[in-house]
């Protein structure tokens, strides 16, 4: 809570140890004037004041609690309502007695409910029915028109396949005779331009070294010759020579002989190739000849499409029919729907309890109508069943001492039934939104809003003879400090430098004399006490700080004992 800078004209004043701004507002003027009345100082502005008030440093408590007062409510409760409208038959809970979850407690009058079931049975089936008789037509016609279709196609796949198969021939004889035409071809020119030409080169070559082999050897013996006329060589050299000449002269006639072979064969050759392209030749133009085929195929072709396409109409007929058939099929299934939800609503005119608990209010009788739960309609309560197990109770706590609590924060609560009891519990929940509430203007005029939260203290044990409604008093110490030093608020003040006190000066009868100023340290503050955490000593006097507020006019010249 805010602490009041001392020395003002009034002080605060607090209800139940928490602030309640609605009663200090309400009550102000009067509380002010009690103040006046109780200083005994009626004279006025004029009056003398007393010697300043010297109050001493002491241990003590410091003791913020927010107190509220809220109802006491079941932690669950239920009202029972029926899904199925009618007349309740039996009922078979009265108020104050306990429950089971899944206990029968009540029973709507399930006539109505089992006539309407039994036409929407009637209707199923009469709909059922209807299309089993259109799917027997259906079926006939579509074995009919299948079977026309599948004759059809099969005479197309045929002719497809010999129109397919024709091309295929015809194009193959084509590129066949004509890969063959081209083979020929290039294997002639291939023998002409490649082989035969390196063939006859190496014979070629073969010859020309052994008509040079030759020339030598003849050369070397006339050589040898002449050396043996002029005496010197042996005879054995002419005679070497001579061989060699002779063995020369073999190569060269076999050399001869395998150019001549050489010529013949490639000339028979060019002459086979030259066949084999005459051949080709022929066989290509057959192949040209018999592409008259493929226009013959292709209007066969043309003429099985159509047929297929006419049987395919006539099986589409029948596709629509089911078509037909599928939309009776649907509101088949509608209608079971709303069969299967009357058959729901059947099982419903048995009410069975939520939740264990102990019924707290009886809302209809034997023999009354109720209207059924859906969205159109609240529906009608039957009974409403309170799980007692766990109590709470609901406050509308201000925001200033709501800012002040945290979930888990304890909290002692006493029921004004049962007033020699108290019972332990703590904070459960506090609302995320403000409500807002009005309250008479502190003038008199209009209204001030007040926010408020929803605050829920749920106990920590229940017993029996706690109820619905009651009415509790929770009080919920938000700080607690045991045996510290403390003064009351009227003694701190604050100024620019901080927090600080007055100690006493040493002539107290002197009302000229000053206290000096001593800086401290506060900690938990309540709104009588204020904990001094440094800077004081336990005893040390201290008097009230000087009045630093406003000039005083009227009824704000009363001093701050005044």
């Amino acid at each position: 809570m805010p602490r009041v800078a001392t020395g003002g004209p009034l002080r605060r004043y607090n209800v139940g140890g928490g602030r309640s701004d609605e009663l200090t507002r309400t009550f102000l003027p009067f509380l002010a004037l009690v103040s006046i009345l109780s200083s005994g100082c009626m004279g006025g502005a004029g009056a003398k004041k007393d010697a300043k008030a010297v109050q001493k440093v002491e241990r003590g408590n410091v003791l913020v609690q927010v107190v509220e007062t809220g109802s006491l409510e079941a932690d669950k409760t239920v009202e029972v309502k029926s899904r199925v409208s009618g007349r309740v038959k039996h009922l078979y809970v009265d108020e104050g007695e306990m429950v089971t979850k899944g206990q029968l407690i009540a029973e709507i009058d399930p006539q109505e409910t089992l006539l309407q079931v039994q036409q929407n049975e009637a209707q199923v089936k009469g709909a059922q029915a209807g299309a089993e008789r259109q799917a027997i037509e259906i079926a006939q016609r579509r074995v009919t028109a299948a079977n026309n279709l599948d004759k059809a196609r099969s005479n197309l796949r045929q002719v497809q396949m010999e129109l397919k198969v024709q091309p295929n021939l015809t194009s193959s004889s084509l590129v066949s005779s004509k890969s063959a035409l081209d083979g020929a071809k290039q294997a002639y020119d291939q023998l002409v331009a490649v082989t035969q030409p390196n063939s006859r080169t190496a014979t070629e070559v073969a010859l020309k070294d052994a008509q040079n082999a030759y020339g030598n050897a003849n050369n070397e013996l006339k050589r040898q010759e002449s050396l043996l006329g002029q005496g010197y060589v042996s005879r054995r050299d002419v005679e070497n020579a001579t061989l060699q000449l002779q063995l020369a002269e073999t190569k060269l006639r076999n050399a001869q002989e395998a150019w001549n072979r050489t010529a013949e064969s490639q000339r028979l050759e060019r002459q086979q190739a030259e066949e084999r392209i005459k051949q080709a030749q022929a066989e290509y133009d057959r192949a040209r000849a018999n592409t008259i085929q493929d226009g013959v195929k292709k209007e066969q072709y043309l003429r099985a499409v159509r047929e297929v396409s006419d049987a395919e109409a006539q099986l589409r007929d029948v596709s629509s029919l089911r078509a037909g058939l599928r939309q009776q099929n649907a509101q088949i299934e509608q209608l079971q729907s709303v069969l299967r939800d009357g058959q729901r609503q059947l099982g419903e005119t048995k009410i069975l309890a939520p939740l264990t608990g102990m019924v707290t209010k009886r809302a209809v009788q034997e023999g009354e109508l109720v209207a059924s739960l859906n969205s159109f309609s609240a529906g009608s309560t039957i009974v409403k069943v309170e799980d007692r197990s766990k109590m709470v109770v609901k406050l509308s706590i201000n925001e200033i001492d709501v800012a002040k609590l945290g979930i888990g924060t304890r909290a002692e609560v006493t029921v004004d039934a049962l007033p020699d009891q108290k019972f332990d519990g703590k904070v459960s929940k506090i609302a995320p939104a403000s409500t807002a509430s009005s309250t008479p203007g502190s003038t008199g005029q209009g209204t001030d809003t007040v926010v408020k939260y929803e605050v829920e203290v749920v106990l920590d044990q229940s017993i029996e003879s706690l109820k619905s409604g009651m009415s509790a008093k929770c009080t919920m110490k938000v700080v607690d400090r045991k045996d510290v030093l403390r003064l009351p608020v009227d003694y701190v003040g604050k100024d620019d430098q901080g927090d600080y006190i007055m100690l006493a000066p040493q002539n107290k009868k002197d009302p000229k004399a000053k206290g000096t100023r001593v800086s401290v340290k506060l900690g938990a503050q309540s709104s009588s006490f204020v904990e001094i955490l440094t800077g004081a000593t336990e005893g040390q006097e201290v008097v009230k700080p000087d009045y630093k507020g406003p000039e005083r006019k009227g009824m704000m010249s009363f001093g701050p004992d005044e």
